[in-house]
């Protein structure tokens, strides 16, 4: 027991090294955008035409930047204008970190965070069209997403105790996103915003679509996953369950946290008594 609080001790202050630490300015990374009347938007799809609410959020118009994130989001579907318009929203992320309430700002964030996560190998396979230009400023404005939030944790981090638990859950999500599986971060959005977990048995492909997270009866046919006993490194954001749960109690995202045992627990399928973690057979859900 006392090696275990050691050990999460040991976690969160690595956490804290590198979230509370900015190593550089976001405004130090330039991004090269795409001309808005360039010919390779044609070559990039999005939900409907993204160009337009671009240049209405350059122009300052009110629900301009929630649009955009519709366009390259919608119904968490992959649209690979995402990489054309995300570093446009990073850029304006950056712009507005001082000019703007940061409830409003840290809203926007997370918008933004959950497309990100729609950008993963679930959602739109492991094939990837765009160029390597296009690529190169997509890559940099990731960065310089970590590091507009890690400027907001570093200053402005009190403002999620004014936020409802969902949008903690929302930004902690767009944290996973940004710097660690997308996947499952992806995954976990989708479980946040439908209050349930969807399951495919990849035995006898069963379904079941009616985990709630509000319903003790439902949920008691998952095993939660203990504490993880292994120490992070904190340099490799691949393991999700090793720092991510830390994450969450280090800036008190509770609901998340006890999601998260659920999502890498074991699930016993009732049709054919197979047994599998229960991530692994979400992602055989959204596959079918």
């Amino acid at each position: 027991m006392e090696q275990d609080k050691k050990q999460n001790t040991a976690n969160l202050d690595k956490l804290t090294k590198i979230f509370m630490h900015l190593e550089m300015e976001p405004d130090c990374i330039k991004l090269p955008l795409e001309a808005l009347d360039s010919s390779n938007w044609e070559k990039y799809e999005s939900a409907g035409d993204a160009r337009i609410w671009l240049q209405k959020l350059m122009d300052g118009e009110d629900e301009a930047f929630s649009e955009c994130c519709d366009e390259i989001s919608h119904q968490m579907s992959f649209w690979s204008a995402i990489y054309l318009v995300f570093p446009y929203l990073v850029d304006k992320l950056a712009e507005d970190f001082d000019q703007i309430d940061p409830g409003e700002w840290l809203m926007n964030s997370s918008m933004l965070g959950i497309s990100l996560a729609t950008d993963c190998d679930i959602n739109r396979g492991v094939s990837n069209i765009a160029d390597e230009a296009v690529m190169s400023c997509y890559q940099l404005s990731i960065r310089k997403f970590q590091l507009l939030i890690k400027k907001f944790l570093t200053k402005k981090a009190k403002s999620l105790s004014r936020v409802d638990s969902m949008d903690k859950a929302m930004f902690a999500l767009e944290v996973l996103a940004a710097f660690g599986n997308r996947d499952d971060a992806f995954l976990l959005v989708n479980a946040e915003l439908d209050q349930s977990i969807c399951l495919a048995c990849d035995k006898c492909e069963h379904c079941n679509e009616e985990l709630e997270f509000t319903s003790k009866r439902t949920l008691s046919g998952i095993i939660p996953k203990a504490q993880a006993e292994d120490s992070w490194n904190g340099e490799d954001f691949k393991d999700t369950y090793l720092w991510f749960g830390d994450f969450l109690e280090l800036f008190k995202i509770k609901g998340l946290a006890k999601h998260l045992l659920y999502y890498f627990g074991t699930y016993k399928c009732p049709e054919c008594g197979s047994e599998a973690v229960v991530k692994d057979l979400m992602k055989n859900f959204y596959s079918l």
